[in-house]
């Protein structure tokens, strides 16, 4: 793994990272079935700089319909879906927010 020494990541200097996503954050969006949809969500998602855990999108009457599982934390979440809104074809963004479960002691 590569650490990002510019954001203050330096736990690889310690060895691997142990920590866990706070939680994640399902989109659920819609927009105009154009040719360059998939290409604008993914580069709002690729603000996070984590890879969607899952992606689907499908071709629908309505529009393209995409569905994006990421690990982050809420307010992460909350400024991607502000983000993935904006869009010139998206239509509608549903974000879901889980929080992770923590560990009984």
């Amino acid at each position: 793994m590569t650490a990002d020494v510019y954001a203050g990541d330096d736990a690889l200097r310690k060895g691997a990272r142990t920590s866990q996503a706070p939680g994640s954050a399902t989109f659920d969006i819609v927009a105009d079935a154009d040719a360059d949809v998939l290409m604008r969500i993914s580069a709002a998602l690729n603000l996070l700089n984590i890879a969607p855990r899952l992606f689907h999108m499908e071709t629908r009457p309505e529009g393209a319909a995409v569905s994006a599982l990421v690990e982050c934390a809420e307010p992460q979440a909350l400024l991607i879906a502000r983000k993935l809104q904006q869009l010139t074809s998206v239509r509608d963004v549903v974000v879901n927010y889980v929080a992770a479960r923590t560990p009984p002691d």
